[in-house]
């Protein structure tokens, strides 16, 4: 499944799908990155039962930081819930935002590593995952990620895309119905 970029008034929106509909365990699911205590992990090697992805930029002003305060009250929602879900956060912009600055950023959104992890890594390796998830990034003239894809994906646990979200204030109601 593939959207295309959508500019709509003066914002722009970007959300494109998966380039495949599942991430294979032995092809970027595989992808090492590395989370905000600085541990190494992949993705197929995650047990929660679902997987809840975005992408961010520490840099950006528009729409990460929604995306973050967003992931931050579902996270709260999962932990009320008991339920076996992991959030996870990547960078759209790996060669500023290490695992340090990843870090940084989950404390300031108070992030249970146990249920959200912040993730950078090798910038090939994230844009490998990047790819993979069929994100897109323009950015800016100093190359701070400017305008992105702003999209939430739903893992299962065999790393098939159950369904593609865009931010909204209803995302916490909208993962839940997903992963019933």
């Amino acid at each position: 499944m593939k959207m295309r970029l959508t500019k709509i008034g003066t914002g722009v929106v970007l959300a494109v799908g998966l380039s495949t509909s599942r991430l294979e365990a032995a092809g970027p699911a595989a992808i090492p990155i590395v989370d905000q205590r600085g541990n190494t992990f992949t993705l197929a090697a995650l047990p929660q039962r679902f997987l809840v992805v975005t992408f961010v930029a520490s840099r950006c002003a528009d729409a990460c930081p929604i995306a973050n305060a967003l992931f931050a009250r579902l996270q709260g929602r999962i932990l009320i819930s008991g339920r076996s879900v992991a959030l996870i956060t990547l960078t759209l912009d790996p060669t500023f935002d290490t695992p340090v600055v990843m870090s940084m950023l989950g404390a300031s959104f108070n992030a249970n590593p146990a249920v959200w992890r912040l993730a950078s890594g090798k910038p090939a390796n994230v844009r490998a995952l990047m790819q993979a998830f069929g994100v897109v990034v323009e950015p800016d003239g100093q190359g701070v990620p400017d305008q992105h894809t702003s999209a939430v994906y739903i893992l299962d646990r065999q790393r098939k895309l159950r369904r593609i979200l865009l931010l909204s204030t209803s995302l916490a109601d909208q993962v839940f119905a997903a992963i019933h």
